[in-house]
């Protein structure tokens, strides 16, 4: 874990003590991807919790199917906040992809190699392209 991973996970325990605080995506398995950290906060309290990262420098972006998305930049990193309800069934799959990545070296090979291609992509397209590339290739699976 780098050290930027350990400060924003404990500013946001200490920020959201009665949310629990995961890493997903890259960062938790670890593999190669963009300079971000992507973390999962399930909380009971969304909106609360979505104002007080507001509040602490973390701007506001969609709230979709009941998951507000938050980030904020630091030294060049995106860290990324999905917080959810207990029970969102979005939860299960997140763990379900890092489970499978962290158990299969070569699908997790392959998956690193197919992200290098997408370098210099807009985040919005890259998002896009990965979402659409664990579909086919590991939800499709489970």
């Amino acid at each position: 874990m780098t050290a930027l991973q350990e400060k924003t996970l404990g500013e946001l325990r200490a920020l959201l003590p009665h949310s629990e605080i995961e890493l997903v995506g890259a960062s938790a398995v670890p593999m190669a991807g963009r300079p971000e950290i992507d973390l999962l906060v399930i909380s009971k309290r969304i909106a609360e919790d979505a104002g007080v990262l507001v509040t602490n420098g973390y701007r506001q972006g969609p709230i979709v199917k009941e998951t507000s998305f938050l980030k904020k930049m630091e030294n060049e990193i995106e860290i990324a906040i999905q917080i959810m309800a207990p029970g969102n069934s979005m939860i299960e799959i997140h763990r379900k992809i890092l489970r499978r990545l962290r158990e299969d070296s070569q699908l997790r090979h392959r998956y690193e190699e197919w992200k290098r291609g997408l370098s210099g992509l807009a985040p919005d397209e890259y998002k896009k392209r990965k979402n659409e590339w664990l579909k086919e290739n590991i939800l499709g699976t489970l």
